[in-house]
């Protein structure tokens, strides 16, 4: 961070977007716990804070399986000596060292460029990477299916495409990912440069025929949909409706335009909205 007389700073500066949150509460994260300095924190006397040192404690004690948070039990109106404030801890390390300035500090290296298949060998990212030439091949919302060449894998990115537009080329900043049911995915990007536009049909398969990759987009499929799979000519395939709504009858022919190569414990395709598909009579 960098000081500035008279005011003060909040340390959830220092913390990219998506994980600036230390409570949840039906799915709405927030930021009720605050570490606020004034500039005297920095100024190089005394006690100082230590640059980037500002966190939220998560120790896995603090979650239930399903992943919320291990809040304090009540029965009956008393207290079962079970559980954890809904309120993540916050912390920050502070020394009698001056504060060392973001241009006093170590120059930290350049990003390092990584291709798209070696983030499937990773289960996370010690340090952000840069991920060069990256087309995004298909946005709905907030997520996006992203490939570097026509033959190379893709990968998906979950909910954090909002700044990205279909059809362009990216340099991309890549800060974390992750794994859902053994999909793999980006969770936090940022574009670093627009590099042109690009006709995103190219990175796309025209066929369920051999194997299949997670995080491609197949395009122009036909198929019958039974019971929660679509049946084509040569396979049978899991077919996942994101809005439950538009799942059609048992029996329906359907022609599907764009769908996603999903993964929930095995392949599946996705399909995330009515434009996506048509039930042909």
């Amino acid at each position: 961070c960098k000081r500035v007389q008279g005011l003060h700073y909040s340390l959830w500066q220092e913390i990219p977007v998506r994980k600036r949150w230390s409570q949840k509460f039906y799915s709405k994260r927030s930021t009720p716990d605050q570490i606020v300095l004034p500039h005297t924190m920095f100024d190089g006397k005394g006690i100082d804070y230590v640059n980037n040192s500002f966190g939220v404690f998560r120790r896995a004690y603090l979650f239930t399986k399903r992943g919320y948070i291990n809040r304090w039990r009540y029965k009956h109106g008393k207290h079962m000596a079970k559980g954890y404030s809904d309120h993540l801890p916050v912390y920050a390390y502070f020394d009698v060292h001056s504060y060392l300035r973001e241009k006093d500090a170590p120059v930290v290296s350049a990003l390092k460029a990584v291709p798209i298949e070696k983030l499937y060998a990773l289960t996370s990212l010690k340090n952000p990477v840069r991920i060069d030439n990256a087309v995004v091949v298909f946005k709905r919302g907030g997520n996006a299916v992203i490939k570097q060449s026509p033959e190379g894998r893709g990968i998906y990115l979950y909910a954090t495409a909002h700044a990205l537009k279909e059809g362009v080329i990216y340099d991309l900043k890549v800060e974390e990912i992750g794994e859902y049911h053994g999909l793999k995915e980006i969770i936090s990007v940022y574009p670093l440069k627009e590099k042109g536009e690009t006709d995103p049909q190219k990175y796309m398969r025209q066929s369920l025929d051999g194997a299949l990759k997670q995080n491609e987009i197949v395009r122009d499929i036909e198929g019958i949909y039974q019971k929660g799979y679509l049946y084509t000519q040569k396979k049978k395939i899991p077919l996942y409706f994101k809005n439950k709504k538009l799942t059609p009858r048992d029996g329906a022919k359907l022609k599907i335009y764009y769908a996603h190569i999903g993964y929930y414990k095995r392949p599946q395709l996705v399909i995330y909205s009515k434009k996506d598909f048509k039930i042909m009579e």
